[in-house]
């Protein structure tokens, strides 16, 4: 028999476990998306995609033949066959994980809809995110789902475990109390949840939180990159947000729930808490700096508040035909992750005319919306002081802090430089946000193994990726940095989650990170510099960039060219390096040799030796450029390395 404190805590872990399947199998899925994208264009895989969250759909019409319970426990048996198979595969192929996304979907809307109230639904989701981001704190936010090895294996069987056995124990109905009470009816399968459903309508709300969630306050990649902190401090940051966030939510005077949160009428804590998540998104994609922690976290509280009102079952009478309605909320509730997702991440390469960061406060709209009106409790419920102490679940949820502090403790020091004399060894690459270029999964220990072969005295990287969707949500720059024991200088480019980086155990100096003015589209580019302190005594002035790669954006290049002159000013010891995004024929290559820069490839390389794309070269965009005080050796293109689009250049470079 299960014990009844067992009985209760379960719908609120299933929707623990089932959130947390959830939101990786959906970062999972973009990065194999865009690679659908190659072959399908960016419009055919936009198309797929929303098929593909469409599907959560299927749902209604399950519950209609099955029954809600069965429906429940068959959805997260789906989700987690479909989730060890993409464990199983290698890589992960995007048929198994865009079916596994839409399960996951479709069962986090059954999974909140068998919740006896909002705020044990949004209490689960809200225990999900603690362990999403205590996990990937540990994994330096590189997905298990992704991740080889044995370890990875055994949390998963454990979540699967345990998502599989709350589902079938939330299901059961629960025994009489007394022998004098009617005995209930024997259990079809069909039976209701034993509290008043979610408005099925309201269930779609789960989308658009998934949307912020990933963007914002479940990713501590972003918050690490808008924010300049490190990403175990964002890791924490947004830990005590959501353990704090089921302090609050607990304590909601809901419908019948008897909370300590009193409201003066139905409209404003849901007011209040739309204006709150819309206005932190504004501040934290706007903004840059320590405020974008703050923001992140109000924002996440907000959105908690949110979710658990749009939860909340109504006081009306059950709508005719709720299979249908919940058919339409589940598949309204992919649509709500993936337009504002897909919008804000397509924006750059199909150029909308309007700014791809008004999506995501859309999103935090549509999710205050649906949150919005929900009617407080009775004014003669029995109140609990706001000053009762902690629940049990959030004593345990606070433990998660640990994992972050034990990533700064345990954090690799950073070794002695080896370099000597006047002459260092450069390495450039353009590694396309830590994605395998043909498999499309994210694979960071492919580029740093390439990497730490070449053993470079300075770093030069473009395309890194810090929590963009299409690099599964992955801080590259951080894992990167920990794993090759490099430091690390960055300089943000479009939406400040893309970038440049220069990563040197040297000492630096100097450090300048500017973005170019915008002439043409689809995103901001940037350059950085950095002066190396060599161990001769002498000074490198190291410049990294990243131009914008369409055919007719040569006049953006030509002043971006310009700024970046400009910026050098004659200084000796100079290397310009990076993405160039110009053809050595091309108009933009005269303006750099006019300034008397040569470049490695062409002095001591094969002029003719293509750098991209790899699967199949025929251009060549990639350059190290120096001044004439600087001896190039060495030079070479690893065409053997094809983890990313472009070949890396690695060239020695002695200082005259």
């Amino acid at each position: 028999m299960t014990p009844p404190s067992v009985r209760r805590a379960a719908p609120t872990v299933l929707v623990a476990a089932v959130f947390l399947l959830t939101v990786e199998l959906l970062r999972a899925a973009s990065p194999l998306l865009d690679r659908a994208a190659a072959d399908l264009g960016v419009i055919g895989a936009a198309q797929l995609a929303l098929v593909i969250f469409i599907a959560p759909a299927v749902v209604g019409v399950a519950v209609a033949l099955a029954g809600a319970g069965r429906t429940v426990v068959g959805a997260v048996a789906v989700l987690v066959a479909l989730r060890l198979i993409a464990q199983a595969q290698d890589p992960a192929s995007l048929l198994v994980v865009g079916a596994g996304a839409a399960a996951a979907v479709a069962a986090l809307v059954l999974a909140v809809r068998q919740a006896p109230s909002g705020v044990a639904g949004a209490v689960g989701v809200l225990l999900g995110t603690v362990a999403d981001l205590a996990i990937r704190a540990a994994y330096g936010s590189w997905d298990l789902i992704f991740r080889p090895g044995a370890l990875p294996w055994a949390l998963l069987v454990l979540i699967c475990a345990v998502a599989l056995a709350a589902a079938v124990v939330a299901i059961r109905p629960a025994p009489a109390p007394e022998a004098t009470v009617p005995e209930p009816a024997p259990a079809t399968g069909r039976e209701p949840a034993a509290t008043a459903a979610t408005p099925a309508a309201r269930l779609a709300a789960i989308g658009p939180y998934l949307a912020l969630y990933l963007m914002l306050f479940g990713s501590a990649p972003i918050v690490a990159a808008h924010a300049g902190v490190s990403l175990p401090l964002a890791s924490a940051a947004l830990i005590a947000t959501a353990v704090v966030g089921i302090e609050i939510v607990r304590r909601m005077r809901l419908p019948g729930g008897t909370g300590a949160i009193p409201e003066p009428d139905r409209w404003f804590a849901g007011a209040l808490a739309l204006a709150a998540a819309t206005g932190a998104v504004v501040v934290a994609y706007w903004l840059t700096g320590p405020v974008v922690i703050a923001a992140a976290a109000l924002a996440g509280l907000a959105a908690a508040v949110l979710l658990a009102r749009a939860l909340t079952p109504g006081d009306g009478a059950a709508p005719r035909r709720p299979a249908v309605r919940l058919a339409v909320a589940a598949g309204a509730a992919g649509l709500g992750y993936i337009l504002p997702v897909m919008i804000y991440q397509v924006h750059y390469d199909l150029e909308f005319p309007f700014d791809n960061r008004w999506a995501l406060v859309a999103a935090a709209l549509l999710l205050g919306a649906a949150g919005l009106g929900v009617r407080p409790g009775h004014r003669d419920a029995d109140r609990r002081s706001l000053l009762t102490r902690p629940a049990p679940v959030s004593v345990v949820a606070a433990v998660a802090l640990l994992v972050p502090l034990a990533m700064v403790v345990t954090r690799p020091a950073v070794p002695e430089p080896d370099q000597t004399g006047a002459t260092i060894r450069l390495m450039n690459w353009n590694v396309m946000y830590g994605r395998d270029h043909m498999g499309g999964h994210v694979d960071p220990e492919s580029i740093a193994a390439a990497i730490e072969a070449v053993d470079p005295d300075v770093l030069v990287l473009q395309e890194v990726s810090r929590g963009w969707p299409i690099g599964g949500g992955m801080d590259m720059l951080e894992w990167l940095s920990r794993r090759l024991e490099m430091p690390y200088e960055w300089a943000p480019a479009a939406d400040g989650q893309f970038g440049n980086a220069v990563m040197t155990r040297l000492p630096v100096s100097e450090v300048v990170a500017e973005r170019f003015p915008f002439v043409q589209g689809p995103m901001e580019r940037s350059y950085q510099a950095v002066t190396v302190e060599l161990d001769s005594g002498h000074q490198l002035r190291v410049f990294n960039t990243h131009f914008q790669h369409r055919r007719e954006n040569t006049p953006t290049r030509l002043v971006h060219s310009q700024v970046m002159l400009e910026a050098w000013n004659g200084r000796p010891h100079t290397i310009m390096a990076g993405d160039f995004n110009f053809w050595p024929s091309w108009e933009e290559a005269e303006v750099w040799a006019a300034a008397g820069f040569s470049s490695a490839q062409d002095e001591v390389g094969d002029p003719f030796e293509f750098t991209v794309p790899s699967h199949d070269p025929d251009n060549r965009v990639d350059y190290i450029f120096g001044t004439p005080d600087l001896t190039f050796s060495e030079f070479a293109i690893l065409s053997d390395v094809v983890n990313s689009d472009h070949f890396p250049l690695v060239v020695t470079v002695t200082l005259d």
